[in-house]
Order: C-alpha cells, then sequence, then structure tokens
C-alpha cells in the first residue's frame, strides 16, 4: 500500500499551523483515491508525564483552563497530568523533566515510559511521549505556569483510587486517560501498592 502527498500549503499559521493537503493513496480493494483534500494541525510534539507517589500511593494531576475543552461544552479547568511541548533541539525526556518543575513545582526520582501516541491521527500530526515519573506528592504546593504563556496551573493530590475513579466521572484528555489507564494495569514496582 503506498499514499503520496501531491500538493501542501500552509492555510493558517498561529498557535497551531494548519496544513491543507493534495493526496491520494491506494485502496485495500485495489485502485488508487484519486485525489483527495484533506486539513491537518501541524504541531510540535507534546511530552507528557503522570505524576505518582509509589510510596504514599497518591497521584499529583494538575488543573487549567483549556479552550477546547470550553468549546466542547465542558468544564473548561480540565484536571490533566503535566504535557508540554518537544522545543527545537530538546528531547522528549528534557521537555518532561522541564514540564514537571513548572507545572508543580516537583523533581521527578526517576521516570518511566510508556508509549509513544498519536493523539487524533485524523486531524493532527501530533505524537504524545508518555512517561510515569516518581514524585514525592507531600512537596506539592503553590500555584504554578509559566506567566508569559498565560498559565494558572493548579497541582491537586489525589489517591490512587481517586484518580482512577476520574476516568467515569469527567472528560479528561486522552493521555490523561492513556496514563491513568497504564497506572492501573502497571506492574507493582511500578504502581506502588494495590
Amino acid at each position: 500500500m503506498q499514499a503520496k502527498i501531491l500538493h501542501a500549503e500552509t492555510a493558517y499559521c498561529g498557535f497551531f499551523e494548519l496544513r491543507r493537503l493534495k493526496l491520494e493513496h491506494d485502496r485495500f480493494a485495489g485502485g488508487s483515491s484519486g485525489p483527495l483534500v484533506r486539513e491537518v494541525l501541524q504541531r510540535s510534539d507534546v511530552a507528557a508525564a503522570l505524576l505518582h507517589d509509589p510510596a504514599a500511593d497518591k497521584v499529583v494531576l494538575v488543573e487549567q483552563y483549556r479552550a477546547g475543552a470550553h468549546l466542547a461544552g465542558v468544564d473548561p479547568w480540565l484536571i490533566d497530568i503535566v504535557a508540554g511541548r518537544i522545543e527545537g533541539g530538546q528531547s522528549a525526556l528534557e521537555t518532561v523533566i522541564r514540564e514537571i518543575s513548572e507545572e508543580s513545582g516537583l523533581t521527578p526520582t526517576s521516570i518511566e515510559p510508556i508509549g509513544v501516541y498519536l493523539t487524533a491521527p485524523h486531524l493532527s500530526s501530533e505524537q504524545v511521549h508518555l512517561y510515569c515519573a516518581t514524585v514525592d506528592s507531600a512537596q506539592v504546593a503553590g500555584l504554578h505556569g509559566l506567566a508569559h504563556e498565560g498559565e494558572d496551573i493548579r497541582p491537586r493530590v489525589m489517591t490512587r483510587a481517586e484518580a482512577l475513579a476520574l476516568r467515569g466521572m469527567q472528560p479528561l484528555s486522552l493521555w490523561a486517560g492513556l496514563a491513568l489507564g497504564w497506572l492501573e494495569h502497571a506492574p507493582r514496582s511500578a504502581a506502588g501498592p494495590a
């Protein structure tokens, strides 16, 4: 099976870049799709981490305003995991360490990769590099975020059970749901006491 981009142009460039593509691809039944037009949001990838304190069996999540949630008609102060854009020259691991400090004020003692996922491949090129970071939840204090980015972030410490229950109580970001699902099924050495 083959696919090719026949033409690509920038339709909009702001917080995200909207790319308009003219493409064609092979069809499962044979032949070609013929020229199709698709629009894709393009931006750098994301590194995100679930902050877990296995000694206390607690999870540190962050709460902040999210415009997409607001537009979707759900509570825009979303409870989420730490996440940020991978900037030029930084690795996903360097990014997640930076974001943990910026968004929670914590320093991880270890970081374990969970996986790399396409967040919404039907409309975006974004990949999320997902981790679980071991932290000391007793050190959570204050509000965080970068003022020049308009961030206003409140860390929230929850028991593991409270954090896992969020999946059935309210909408979550895709990567928060993935990370909490991983925590629920992680080996005891990674997830702490059951």
